[in-house]
């Protein structure tokens, strides 16, 4: 098929509280091995770019695609951003035997990498990193996984085929020492419109990518600027990065146009929900002169629902405003690290009428539904995702008074647009599932 779509979540496993050998979305796993393994005779190059890359059940099959002949590259961020805290016993989830000594994603990344490091025997097996630190204010609290985080969100890989190709975009970074949560993948062959832009992209990212090995820890502070590249994004698809100019404050002004056209129903879906009201610095932008507020792609949402479209919002994590506590006093929920545009964003949501909010603590997944389109994304929809910023310059951080940084901020994501009823069934059923579980909780 020319579309697909697989879904996983912890409904599918006996414990939702066991850590895997085949990651944080086993059932994913197995249908990305078996969407190559069907084809893997026509396929010539396999081009991933996955923010964690520590699933050994993943890593050993493509080795053994690279010795049949095939190229393979990956891209992952440093070692350093993999997190090294609360180490896990992992279970074979197709045995049931549980390991005897406990993991982290750290050591887990180290030992491929180390292997990496060292090998001369997979010559096709190329492995990458993109070294590219993004942050934009002094204030910020370290951060649980480095010194400062990396850009490199994206989970997606491109794979050329003798003729045609196959994409694939997840929102799962079938990461090991994951517990699982509700993800989803979407796999697009041979379809028009697509192809050009991604094969592009990836072009672009390992030209601006280190191999293994080349690389050494000194560029983790020195790689955070880029020559521009041009780019252009499509009805089809979008792409942001650090090496495309203003791309991600494109981005932000593009989904909200789309979701303003919606003419009878809005579905969001994400990890977190915040990009509302928010403030842009102008004095790390080359070419906007004062600071400025933006509405943000939830402004646009609250506009249409005040415009009487029915909305519905899905989150993991929720932050209730002051006045709304008691009502929630005897609820845990999952809190982002900065409140404030959450509780803005609900404090305003919580006005109109035609809307629903549902919050799930397991919810990863990540796309919009504008009537009968799908906008299928691998970012958040936090301010972050939608501010690029070319000349931040932070000669030392409040908190971490011994580091500086001087360079672009932006995020590297995508989305990908798809019309189609088979997939957008697909997704529908997803929504009403999550809906339906017993740990969701409707707060409007």
């Amino acid at each position: 098929m020319a579309f697909e779509a697989f879904f996983d979540g912890p409904d599918n496993y006996v414990n939702k509280f066991d850590f895997y050998e085949q990651g944080g979305s086993p059932s994913l796993l197995k249908e990305f091995i078996e969407t190559i393994e069907k084809q893997k005779n026509e396929i010539e190059e396999i081009n991933i770019s996955w923010y964690l890359y520590n699933n050994k059940h993943l890593h050993d099959y493509l080795k053994k695609l690279s010795e049949e002949g095939v190229l393979v590259n990956i891209v992952t961020i440093p070692l350093e951003g993999y997190d090294s805290s609360k180490p896990q016993l992992l279970k074979d989830l197709a045995t049931g035997k549980q390991q005897k000594e406990k993991v982290t994603k750290y050591s887990l990344a180290k030992e491929i990498f180390g292997e990496m490091y060292k090998s001369v025997e997979y010559p096709n097996f190329n492995l990458y990193f993109f070294p590219h630190l993004y942050v934009r204010s002094k204030y910020i609290n370290k951060f649980s996984r480095g010194a400062l985080p990396y850009s490199l969100h994206v989970k997606s890989a491109y794979i050329k085929k003798k003729t045609g190709y196959i994409l694939l975009l997840s929102s799962s970074n079938l990461a090991v020492r994951d517990l699982v949560k509700y993800e989803s993948m979407i796999c697009i062959q041979d379809e028009t419109n697509y192809e050009d832009q991604f094969k592009s992209f990836y072009n672009d990212l390992i030209s601006n990518s280190i191999n293994i090995k080349d690389y050494d820890k000194s560029y983790n502070t020195s790689c955070n600027t880029f020559d521009f590249i041009d780019y252009k994004s499509t009805h089809s698809s979008f792409i942001i990065a650090p090496f495309y100019h203003n791309s991600a404050n494109i981005l932000g002004d593009s989904l909200s146009k789309q979701i303003v056209s919606a003419k009878e129903r809005i579905i969001i879906c994400g990890q977190h929900l915040a990009a509302f009201d928010y403030q842009f610095n102008a004095t790390h932008h080359s070419t906007i002169k004062k600071n400025e507020k933006r509405r943000g792609i939830l402004g646009a949402i609250i506009d249409m629902a005040n415009n009487g479209l029915s909305v519905t919002c899905l989150s993991q994590t929720f932050s209730p405003t002051a006045n709304e506590e008691k009502r929630f006093e005897n609820i845990k929920f999952r809190r982002p690290a900065n409140t404030s545009n959450f509780q803005q964003f609900y404090a305003q949501f919580a006005l109109t009428k035609n809307s629903e909010y549902f919050v799930n603590e397991n919810l990863h997944s990540k796309f919009i539904i504008i009537d009968n389109k799908l906008i299928y994304c691998t970012y958040n929809f936090t301010p972050t995702q939608f501010t690029y910023l070319d000349k931040v310059n932070i000669p030392e951080f409040k908190k971490m008074p011994e580091l500086s940084y001087k360079g672009i901020h932006c995020e590297v994501g995508m989305h990908i647009v798809i019309e189609n009823k088979y997939i957008l069934e697909l997704f529908e059923k997803n929504v009403d599932l999550i809906k339906s579980r017993s740990e969701t909780i409707q707060v409007k």
